[in-house]
Order: C-alpha cells, then structure tokens, then sequence
C-alpha cells in the first residue's frame, strides 16, 4: 500500500510545476487584425470528420465526395485518419455542399464545420450535425409551420422549417432541418393530443449514414453494439428500418 504521505508530497509537486508551466510573461499579444487573404482562405475551408471508421482510402474516398458534391473544385487535406480540410473556390460551391448534406463515405457519416480563424483543428465539435426530418402523420389542418416547428424541436435544434406539397395536390407535408446530438439514440415520432383524440407522428430521416436498430444511434449497426448485444436481440440483420432514409 502507497505510503499516504508520499502521495501527498508527489500531489504538491505536480501541483508546483504545473504553475511553472507559464507566466504572465509567457503570455504573446496577437489580437491585431486577421489579413483579408487569410479570412478569405479560412471563409472557404470546411473541417470534416468521419463520425465512424476513420482509417479509409483517401483517393476512393475525395473521388467519391467530389462526385457526390458535383464538383472538382475542392482541394482535401488530410489532418489525422479521418480528419480533413476541404478548400473551395467559391462560397457559392462550399454553400451548395453545406445545404445539400448530410454526407457519407461508405455509409460513414461525414460532419462538417465551417472553418473559424480563431478556433484551432483540433476544438472543433463533430457531436453534432444537421439533418432533414419529415413529419408524417399529420392531419390536414395541423399541417402549420408552428406545429412542424413545435414537433421538430423534440428531435434538436431547429434550424429550417419547410411544408412541401405532395405532387400536384395542395396536401402538404412538413419537415425541418434539426441539428442532431450524435450521441443520443434517434427519436421514432412523438405523440399529438388534439383534445378529442391523440396521433402517433412518425419521424423520417433523410440521407441516413448507418445506424443501429437496437439503440438507434448513429455510427455503428446493430451487429456491433455496445450497449445492447447483438446475439440478445434475436434481429435480423437486415431489419427493415423504423427511422426512414
């Protein structure tokens, strides 16, 4: 058993040299302006992470989002395994990739941040990521902005909201652009009293990358779960999903 006084003493000491770490004196001011070129460069750079299995085929895998995001001009930098830098030429071409996302390589979910001058490579946050969500089941006259908005804020953070007529005919639908916490399973639908009775709303999710029907969280399958053992399921692998696509 560790002597409890030589513990203490080793805790001062790491305490000490941890202050000696830096001073005042240590401290660089660079708070004068960012140049223009700079800013232009970092206002066309997105961060990109892959959510699951970073260890990927870098050529397979730029020529693959260069065709999914229709275009060749974007330049990719590898940070780590399965962290990039993307450079656009345009912000009408990096705009375009942010408002048609979510991407995938391989069923592997691709999280993107607008690069910020001030924040380095390794703060960014790839917890979250947005996606489109429809909401059916509504009826008719409830099909408002407001209880779209309302439905939409039990799944995240909602961003954009959208009621689209279904072909030709005035019924529409609604859905909303919700910013995701990854970590957390993926809502099924959630349930409307309208007084007289109560309805089920179902939650479609598009553009999902793989997902697990056991805990119904993004990132893995259900084959490969942690939380609720695949062999206790008694699932087919092939499980038609509950979440859309």
């Amino acid at each position: 058993m560790a002597n409890p006084i030589t513990e203490e003493n080793r805790l001062e000491a790491l305490c000490k040299s941890l202050r000696n770490l830096w001073s005042e004196e240590d401290i660089i001011d660079v708070t004068q302006g960012i140049s223009a070129e700079k800013l232009s460069e970092c206002k066309l750079t997105l961060f990109g992470k892959l959510y699951s299995r970073p260890n990927v085929n870098f050529q397979a895998f730029l020529s693959t989002m260069k065709l999914a995001w229709r275009t060749e001009k974007v330049s990719c930098t590898v940070l780590e395994p399965g962290f990039f830098s993307f450079s656009f030429k345009s912000e009408a071409e990096k705009r375009k990739v942010l408002e048609n996302g979510p991407c995938s390589f391989s069923s592997n979910l691709l999280v993107l941040q607008q690069c910020d001058p001030d924040i380095p490579d390794i703060c960014y946050d790839f917890s979250y990521c947005p996606f489109w969500v429809h909401m059916f089941g509504l009826p008719f006259g409830r099909v408002t902005e407001a209880v779209v908005r309302e439905l939409a804020s039990k799944v995240g953070e909602v961003l954009e909201i959208k009621l689209e007529a279904r072909g030709s005919s005035h019924y529409k639908i609604g859905k909303a652009k919700i910013k995701l916490n990854l970590a957390k399973p993926l809502k099924t639908g959630v349930v409307i009293n309208l007084g007289t009775k109560k309805l089920w709303i179902e939650y479609k999710y598009e553009r999902l990358p793989h997902f697990c029907y056991s805990c119904g969280r993004i990132g893995h399958y259900a084959t490969a779960c942690q939380e609720i053992p695949y062999a206790s399921t008694g699932m087919d692998e092939d499980l038609p999903g509950n979440f859309g696509s």
